[in-house]
């Protein structure tokens, strides 16, 4: 039998690393599984940055953030610490490929009983759940970036995911700390992508078409929406290659041109290595205070 509550997080990315954190805060013990060393090491360094903010702040006492720290173990020998799990949350690359070699590997070393859900945003479940004997334990937990900041936590079901599935999934978003809301059918963007995207698409049609600029859309949006930042400043901040494997894979299933304008031209910000925020260049130059928006690629 697994250990009680014991979480598995596969991908040590910026969301992976929040993800296991974000549990580790709330007394979950957790194994942080990637394949590169590397990629762990800048994992735990990141969240040790995020926590040691918080005591900086006064927000925390350093020794709650030690003992949450301690709470996350790493690995990259995912056989070695998956039977020991009941609950495992995949956050690697948005491909579907990848992240279905992934629940192949994930069903094969997890105990049967444990359930598996996935962390991304636009593929659903139903898509990954057929390269595990489990289909009925899987489905999606999408959570927001920055996972310790943002309160919500989408639960989505596929066809085959069983209400006990969806009621621990529910239950590990409580015991996480974070609020689940229930989509009982899948649909392309959930619930909140869904929203965001429409008015994202939208804001890349605008841009190229030709009809404004990106920083004058965002200052739009913002002044005239109220929302916290713009549509590109957003994309920044997810970071453009994730947003370009999404629209990749949306122009892949569809026929909208201004899917395959906006692919053509984050391929050309991508290949400049203009990755967004974590990158230090996207749209935006983000080494001065407040971001200087950039020129785009000819």
């Amino acid at each position: 039998m697994p250990a009680e509550g014991r979480l598995l997080v596969l991908g040590a990315g910026t969301m992976g690393a929040q993800i296991a954190q974000q549990a580790a805060l709330h007394g979950v013990d957790v194994h942080l599984v990637d394949v590169s060393a590397d990629q762990l090491e800048r994992g735990v360094a990141q969240n040790r940055r995020l926590l040691e903010g918080r005591v900086a702040k006064g927000r925390m006492a350093a020794e709650e953030a030690e003992a949450a720290l301690s709470r996350v173990r790493t690995s990259g020998d995912l056989p070695a610490v998956a039977p020991e799990c009941s609950w495992a949350i995949e956050a690697i690359v948005e491909q579907v490929d990848a992240k279905r070699r992934a629940f192949s590997e994930l069903d094969r070393y997890l105990p049967e009983e444990a359930g598996i859900a996935t962390n991304s945003s636009t593929i659903v479940s139903s898509r990954l759940a057929t390269a595990t004997r489990r289909p009925q334990r899987v489905c999606n937990m999408h959570f927001f970036h920055p996972v310790l900041v943002m309160d919500v936590c989408e639960v989505v079901r596929n066809p085959q995911t069983t209400d006990g599935t969806v009621a621990d999934a529910v239950d590990w978003c409580g015991r996480m700390g974070r609020q689940a809301v229930v989509i009982e059918k899948e649909i392309d963007g959930f619930v909140v992508n869904r929203v965001l995207g429409a008015a994202s698409r939208e804001a890349f049609t605008l841009l190229t078409g030709g009809f404004a600029s990106f920083s004058d859309i965002d200052v739009a949006v913002r002044a005239g929406l109220n929302w916290p930042m713009g549509p590109f400043m957003l994309a920044d901040f997810s970071g453009l290659d994730t947003v370009l494997n999404v629209r990749r894979d949306r122009a892949s299933r569809g026929n909208d041109p201004g899917d395959r304008a906006t692919v053509a031209l984050l391929e050309k910000l991508v290949a400049e290595g203009r990755l967004g925020r974590k990158a230090g260049r996207g749209f935006y130059d983000w080494s001065t205070t407040p971001p200087t928006p950039l020129p785009l690629p000819e």
